[in-house]
């Protein structure tokens, strides 16, 4: 298995020039990798970070977006120390927690995301810019912060916000 997030920022340049071509390679990075792709992303940045912890450990669904410096964990150590502490554990042993996270259709996930392990973000939700994702999104919601609450629905931020945002060609 291949660790993708270390062949994403040699592509950042044919990202600049060919956005398509860019994606291109990237879902095919991202298969070979593991991580399973539903339809086609709109885009995957490539400075994003996968804690690719094994075959289906990460999902992308059709369209979705994942911004910049996002990173998607899917394994947890935390405990690890405690139970020891606890004299849970012996010492050639550890405590481990493998839980896949799944960005829906249409998702979008903000600048800087950091998403735990377990989450399952919904079809068309979208997670603010610096959010911390301790838990999973339903479909339709808008969440932001640290951690992560629901502001709204994506309907409600339609209508709040629709008339400060222009249209123009897509570049992806």
């Amino acid at each position: 298995m291949i660790d993708v997030s270390k062949f994403l920022p040699l592509l950042r340049t044919l990202n600049r020039v060919d956005q398509n071509a860019y994606m291109t390679v990237v879902v095919k990075l991202l298969e070979r990798a593991g991580v399973t792709v539903e339809g086609r992303p709109l885009w995957i940045s490539s400075s994003v970070f996968l804690d690719n912890s094994g075959p289906g450990s990460i999902t992308f669904g059709d369209r979705c977006v994942v911004s910049d410096a996002v990173k998607i964990l899917t394994h947890d150590f935390s405990l690890d120390r405690v139970a020891e502490a606890r004299g849970e554990l012996p010492p050639d042993e550890e405590l481990y927690r493998r839980a896949p996270v799944s960005i829906g259709a249409r998702a979008f996930v903000g600048l800087g995301t950091v998403i735990m392990p377990g989450v399952v973000v919904g079809d068309d939700a979208v997670i603010g810019a610096g959010s911390v994702v301790t838990q999973s999104i339903a479909p339709g919601d808008v969440v932001a912060g640290n951690p992560a609450r629901r502001i709204c629905t994506t309907d409600e931020l339609w209508d709040k916000r629709r008339s400060e945002f222009e249209v123009r060609k897509r570049r992806r």
